[in-house]
């Protein structure tokens, strides 16, 4: 499963397999690994998400260094106050089908048979 580096500006802050994913509406999500850079931004992703501070301009870069949701949003959801470590998810909306397609083709091939199958009368 390909590793996909999560950066906010410049900087790697961590790392996800987006494990979760919705081809239909163009969604990757999974759990965020952070990096040791994290930890800088990581009041800013808390507080935006409180609605109390600015939004933290993220992106993600897939394996062959090209972003993955050009146009998407990227956010961070973070619990690790709450509950420890392994609670912070990165979320990738607006993946583009072709994009989609060439990274997760199966979840992109799935979505297309059941385009393909006519809807019955009921």
């Amino acid at each position: 499963m390909p590793q996909f580096d999560i950066f906010a500006g410049t900087i790697c802050i961590g790392h996800s397999w987006l494990e979760h994913r919705d081809a239909p509406i163009g969604v990757a999500a999974g759990r965020f690994v952070p990096a040791p850079a994290y930890a800088r931004v990581q009041p800013a992703v808390l507080a935006g998400a409180s609605g109390t501070g600015p939004e933290v301009a993220l992106r993600v870069l897939a394996p062959d260094g090209h972003e993955l949701a050009g146009e998407g949003s990227v956010q961070i959801v973070d619990y690790s106050p709450e509950l420890g470590d392994d609670a912070i998810e990165v979320h990738v909306i607006g993946i583009e089908p072709e994009r989609y397609g060439q990274w997760f083709p199966t979840q992109a091939t799935g979505f297309q048979d059941t385009l393909a199958v006519p809807p019955r009368d009921l």
